[in-house]
């Protein structure tokens, strides 16, 4: 009997993990798209923010193009429309999630939470969307709109409450939240598990500003963690008796891991079964490495009349080999330094 394509990717992947080779004879099983760059809010944390260089730098990704890419990625079973842009901007946002749903791949994505109305509400719940992600930076709204200025939070509770009453019964998509720890906003953590208690979303998940993309220094980032982890220690008990007594679902780190060692099992596996495309078909590593510092491979799409790859050819391309054998050997390059993808333990998706 012959194995499907997929399983025998995923056989491949099995051993490919155990030695981590170079070049990699398996294909990526997930990927995160770029759907677009262009963002309503401005906050503060986001490279989005930090990285912006004129209206003239902004695109959505096309539904043809996102096929295009889709096309490349046979052995992808998950994707996530996510990158530096708002997702639900992008006008072919709900037709992308239909087309990669037909072929049977799941489909995740974050959002601000600011576009919920009835019209996107009803797209989101019959478009098929497996997850959704709900980026919320704190409790109290004068802190939102501080983190995350032109927000308003209470609108944005208003319209999750909506989505959770209209979703009723169904099983997706999952609703969770997705807070960003940071020192301002680490007291009202309590306050905000109860606040998504009352929403009705599925989980609280909570995570660390992962990387610099420039700004800082991989010692203020480690500092700014440690600080962080202290400020944690003082209000995780009582968020996580709330939890439990709402029964939300509630994950949050008590401290900054290490960094990830190869001999100790936990090298980063993205360069060998992930990958990264953004809206204008550039194809990187994962996200952390679109950034001044990091690493693109290459297009898949003809824009501003660069050279056009496959996706097969930047895989295995010499620089994505020089990467692995970097991250193998824990000589990780600049972009990689700051990101512990540990912070939060392992992904909860499926």
């Amino acid at each position: 009997m012959k194995l499907p394509a997929a399983l025998i990717n995923f056989l491949r992947l099995r051993r490919v993990y155990r030695d981590l080779p170079a070049r990699n004879p398996a294909r990526p099983v997930r990927a995160d798209i770029e759907p677009t760059t262009y963002c309503n809010f401005r906050c503060p944390h986001c490279p989005s923010t930090a990285l912006a260089a004129g209206a003239g730098k902004r695109v959505h990704l096309s539904l043809a193009d996102f096929t295009h890419c889709l096309d490349q990625l046979p052995s992808v079973y998950r994707i996530k429309l996510v990158g530096l842009g708002e997702p639900l901007l992008n006008p072919d946002f709900f037709d992308m999630v239909r087309v990669a749903r037909k072929r049977r791949v799941r489909v995740l994505t974050t959002t601000n939470g600011s576009l919920l109305d009835s019209d996107r509400r009803r797209e989101l719940l019959a478009c098929g969307l497996t997850n959704l992600n709900l980026s919320i930076d704190a409790a109290d709204p004068e802190t939102h709109a501080r983190l995350r200025p032109g927000s308003d939070l209470e609108q944005i509770a208003e319209d999750v409450t909506a989505l959770v009453r209209e979703r009723g019964s169904r099983k997706y998509p999952a609703i969770r939240v997705w807070h960003v720890i940071q020192r301002e906003s680490t007291p009202e953590i309590p306050d905000l598990v109860q606040r998504c208690a009352d929403w009705g979303v599925d989980a609280l998940l909570c995570t660390a500003k992962l990387t610099n993309f420039g700004s800082e220094s991989l010692e203020e980032i480690v500092g700014q963690r440690r600080a962080v982890a202290d400020d944690l220690q003082r209000v995780l008990p009582e968020a996580r008796r709330r939890a439990a007594a709402a029964g939300l679902q509630f994950r949050c780190p008590d401290a900054p891991p290490p960094p990830r060692r190869p001999e100790d099992g936990r090298a980063c596996r993205w360069p060998w079964s992930r990958t990264f495309i953004t809206a204008r078909g550039e194809v990187a590593p994962c996200p952390y490495a679109n950034q001044p510092d990091g690493l693109l491979l290459g297009k898949l799409l003809p824009t501003d009349g660069d050279e056009v790859s496959t996706f097969a050819e930047l895989w295995n391309s010499p620089q994505m080999q020089r990467l692995r054998e970097q991250i193998r050997t824990n000589q990780n390059p600049p972009f990689c330094r700051a990101c512990y993808p540990g912070w939060t333990g392992p992904d909860p998706t499926p």
